[in-house]
C-alpha cells in the first residue's frame, strides 16, 4: 500500500509512524525541514508548556507511558508523569516518534519538500500535484493538514494591515518583538493563544502592558493536581442531559483536589460520542451558548502558567476587557482601538504599539487558503460539515464527495476532522485516529 500524507505536524507524522510499522510505502508532502512540530510544536519559547500532564500525552495508544520513558532517557530526572513538559521538546519526542518506527518497521519512506496545490481522483489511485508541477501517486492519501490560517480581522483598513504595527497571528515573525519594549500591546482573545502571547512578550524582551479583548473576557482555566478520574460520565443522548450531569458530577467532585476538573476529565472518553449523538439543532446550541465555556473549562493552562497570567492581572501589566472592536485606526504612536464594552452602552479607546490577532484559526472551509483543498472542494470531493468546523467525513476519516456515491481514498486526520467530531485536535484523539487510518489502509 502506496499512501500519501499531506501535512508534517503531529497528526501526519503519528499517521506515518502508524503506516511505517505496518509495512506501507509513505510518502509525505510537507515544506518544513522538521517533521513532527507543525504549528503546535515550533514554538521556541521554553515558557510554552503543553495543556496536559506528561503521563497522558504519549503518541502511541497502546503504549500510555511512550512519552515518559521518552523523558527519562533523554532528560533523566527532570519530568514526571504530572510534568507539563514544554511544547518544543514535545515536537522533539514526535519527531523521534517517527524516527523508531523507521528503524523498526518494514515500510519505506520519503519526505518531499513541497507543498501540495492539487489532486485527480483516479479509478486506481490518486495523483497528488505539488507547487512544482510534480505528480505523485498513491493507494489513499491522508490530509493531515493541520489548523487552518487565521481569518482576517473584520473590518480592517489597508492601512492598519500594511502598517507593521498589526500582526493576524501570533505566530508571525516579528510578532512579539515591539520596537518600544515599555510601549503597550493588544491581544485580541483570551484564549489559550492570547496566553502563549502574553509569555512569549516578555521572553523576546517586553515589559509594557499588557490588554487582552475578547467578547467575554474569559481566560482558560487552570489545572490542578492531582485528578484522581473518580467518576465515571454516562453516555448523554440529548444536549440537556449533558449539561444537567455535568453539573451534578462536578458538584459530587467538589471537594475533591480538583474539583469541577473531575467530571469535565471523566466525560472526554465519552465527548465525541456524545457530540454525534445531538441533533444539528443541539450541536449549534452548543456552539453558540456553552462552547465558550466548555473552552474554558476544557482546554486548561498548566498550573505554573495560570500563577503568571494571575500574577500579571494582581500587578497590573495585564489587563482584559469583555467587548468588541469597532474600529482600529493608525495614530503616531500606534493603533488607536475602539471597544464595546460588554453589558454596557460604554466604548473604551485604547492605543497600542502593536495588536496582535491571538483569535484562532478560521475553520470554515469555504474560507480556506490552502490551495488542495479548494481544488478538492471545485471537484466536489471534499465539502465542508454543516457547522463549518471541518470536513465532512464518516467515521473511518473518510472524505463524504458531495456529489454522494463511491467514497475515493481520501481521508481526514486531526483538526480537518472537526464537526462530525467535537475532539480532534488534541494528541488523545489524533494518536487514536493515526493508527485506526493505518489498521484500515493496511490490515493484518
Amino acid at each position: 500500500m502506496a499512501t500519501i500524507i499531506v501535512g508534517g505536524g503531529a497528526s501526519g507524522v503519528l499517521a506515518a509512524a502508524q503506516l511505517l510499522l505496518r509495512g506501507a510505502e509513505v510518502t509525505l508532502l510537507e515544506p518544513a525541514v522538521e517533521l513532527g512540530r507543525g504549528m503546535a510544536y515550533s514554538t521556541k519559547c521554553p515558557l510554552h508548556l503543553l495543556n496536559v500532564p506528561a503521563g497522558n500525552m504519549s503518541a502511541l495508544p497502546d503504549d500510555s507511558e511512550h512519552f515518559l520513558r521518552w523523558l527519562q532517557s533523554t532528560r533523566p530526572g527532570q519530568y514526571a508523569d504530572c510534568s507539563f513538559a514544554p511544547r518544543g521538546l514535545y515536537g522533539e519526542y514526535i519527531r523521534s516518534v517517527l524516527d523508531e518506527a523507521l528503524r523498526a518497521g518494514r515500510g519505506k519512506f520519503r519526505h518531499i519538500r513541497a507543498r501540495a496545490v492539487g489532486a485527480r481522483v483516479l479509478p486506481a489511485n490518486v495523483a497528488i500535484e505539488t507547487e512544482s508541477s510534480d505528480v505523485l501517486y498513491g493507494d489513499a492519501a491522508i490530509l493531515a493538514t493541520g489548523n487552518a490560517a487565521q481569518a482576517g480581522w473584520p473590518g480592517l483598513s489597508t492601512e492598519v494591515a500594511s502598517s507593521g504595527r498589526f500582526f493576524n497571528s501570533a505566530w508571525m515573525e516579528g510578532a512579539f518583538e515591539t520596537a518600544d519594549r515599555h510601549a503597550p500591546v493588544l491581544l485580541l482573545g483570551s484564549g489559550l493563544t492570547a496566553v502563549d502571547a502574553l509569555l512569549a512578550l516578555p521572553h523576546y524582551g517586553h515589559r509594557g502592558k499588557v490588554y487582552m479583548v475578547s467578547r467575554r473576557g474569559l481566560l482558560p482555566q487552570t489545572h490542578v493536581l492531582p485528578v484522581y478520574r473518580s467518576i465515571r460520565q454516562a453516555h448523554c443522548a440529548r444536549l440537556r442531559d449533558l449539561v444537567r450531569g455535568m453539573r451534578t458530577a462536578a458538584s459530587r467532585t467538589g471537594a475533591l483536589p480538583a474539583g469541577w476538573r473531575e467530571a469535565v476529565d471523566s466525560i472526554r472518553p465519552e465527548t465525541n460520542r456524545c457530540w454525534q449523538g445531538f441533533t444539528v439543532t443541539e450541536q449549534r446550541r452548543f456552539l453558540r451558548h456553552l462552547r465558550p465555556f466548555w473552552d474554558t473549562h476544557r482546554h486548561r493552562m498548566a498550573p505554573q502558567i495560570g500563577a503568571v497570567v494571575q500574577d500579571s492581572l494582581r500587578d497590573g501589566s495585564l489587563e482584559i476587557l469583555a467587548g468588541r472592536t469597532r474600529g482600529l485606526r493608525l495614530v503616531e504612536d500606534g493603533v488607536e482601538v475602539r471597544i464595546a464594552l460588554r453589558g454596557c452602552s460604554e466604548t473604551a479607546t485604547l492605543t497600542a504599539q502593536r495588536v496582535v490577532n491571538c483569535t484562532g484559526s478560521d475553520a470554515d472551509l469555504s474560507r480556506s487558503i490552502n490551495p488542495l483543498l479548494r481544488n478538492l472542494m471545485e471537484q466536489g470531493w471534499l465539502q465542508p460539515d454543516p457547522l463549518r468546523m471541518g470536513a465532512l467525513a464518516d467515521d473511518r476519516g473518510a472524505l463524504l464527495p458531495a456529489r454522494g456515491g463511491w467514497q475515493p481514498p481520501l481521508y481526514a486526520l486531526g483538526p480537518l476532522r472537526m464537526g462530525p467530531l467535537l475532539e480532534s485536535i488534541a494528541i488523545p484523539e489524533i494518536r487514536v485516529q493515526a493508527r485506526d487510518l493505518a489498521d484500515l489502509l493496511m490490515p493484518e
